[in-house]
């Protein structure tokens, strides 16, 4: 059976297990100031959050350095994903590579993140399937569903802050914090986000037709919104999507805090979106996925296409 509650701790410092020593992109291993100092990102809050969640302080890894970590949040699924992030890899725009994965593979792995010379190696599904059958024999002894799926949100990862965002006004956005508005034929409320979670949609004809909202990770949620945005396919092209996103993002500045906005490279639509919006590219990441329960999944990967 899953484990539940493995690897959870309050918003804070990140908790690591393990931390290989970085690998610069020159093959020199732990070498400091070869590629300069650690970066100081345009995004610290976003920066705070992917590091809490991946399991490393990304203001310590150097630029261009390669760095595996191992984390017992890739045992189990967080607040509002139904799949466990058993793998994760991200590769920031700025060239530093971070790979996230249980205990006890950082040394499977860690061969096939440091042969790794670009972004690219993440698109590349040998790639995915080389990294499951390191990863799955883990998951397997501690009696944790095996990865099934692979998500290349590849990701395209964006992020936005005050001095980037542009508000879009197509059609009513309102806050949402109840089901009390039907939603249009073919879109799902995030019900996971009422009553105290993040959720704007654009009312039309009497229903909600298209809604973004802030994931529910558990971690930093009042600071950084991890955002996901879906538009019923009839009311697709009208703009409503660069609405609801920039009014919760907007949501988010005013307290202060940043956005982060992840889409597949292959959703055009949903990339001219965040474009839009203001958001600018932030990293690429590619994430093994497991089943939340006990059972075993098995087989061959199916790739998800994720975004609006």
């Amino acid at each position: 059976m899953a484990r539940s509650g493995r690897g959870l701790h309050e918003p804070g410092e990140p908790r690591v297990a393990k931390v290989s020593p970085p690998l610069t992109r020159g093959g020199t291993r732990g070498v400091v100031g070869m590629w300069g100092p650690p970066v100081a990102s345009f995004f610290p809050l976003v920066d705070r959050h992917t590091g809490i969640r991946l399991g490393v302080d990304l203001s310590s890894v150097d630029r261009c350095a390669t760095v595996v970590v191992e984390s017992e949040r890739r045992l189990t699924a967080e607040l509002s994903y139904g799949f466990v992030h058993a793998l994760w890899w991200l590769w920031l725009e700025d060239g530093r590579s971070v790979t996230s994965v249980p205990p006890g593979v950082a040394d499977a792995v860690r061969d096939i993140t440091e042969a790794a010379r670009s972004r690219e190696c993440l698109l590349n599904p040998a790639t995915a399937e080389r990294l499951r059958g390191r990863v799955d024999p883990a998951l397997a002894r501690l009696g944790l569903s095996t990865t099934s799926r692979v998500f290349r949100d590849r990701t395209f990862a964006f992020a936005c802050n005050n001095s980037l965002l542009r508000r879009h006004a197509a059609g009513e956005c309102v806050r949402l914090t109840d089901s009390s508005v039907p939603p249009a034929e073919g879109l799902a409320l995030p019900t996971h986000c009422f009553p105290d979670g993040v959720a704007y949609g654009v009312v039309a004809d009497g229903r909600v037709v298209c809604v973004a909202y802030a994931h529910r990770s558990g971690v930093m949620e009042s600071q950084v919104a991890d955002l996901g945005v879906e538009t019923a396919p009839e009311y697709r092209g009208r703009g409503y999507a660069k609405t609801a996103v920039s009014e919760l993002v907007l949501h988010f500045i005013k307290a202060r805090g940043e956005a982060r906005y992840a889409c597949d490279p292959a959703n055009t639509a949903s990339i001219r979106t965040a474009v839009a919006v203001g958001f600018v590219p932030y990293g690429t990441s590619l994430v093994l996925a497991a089943a939340a329960t006990g059972d075993v999944a098995g087989g061959s990967l199916e790739t998800v296409e994720p975004g609006a």
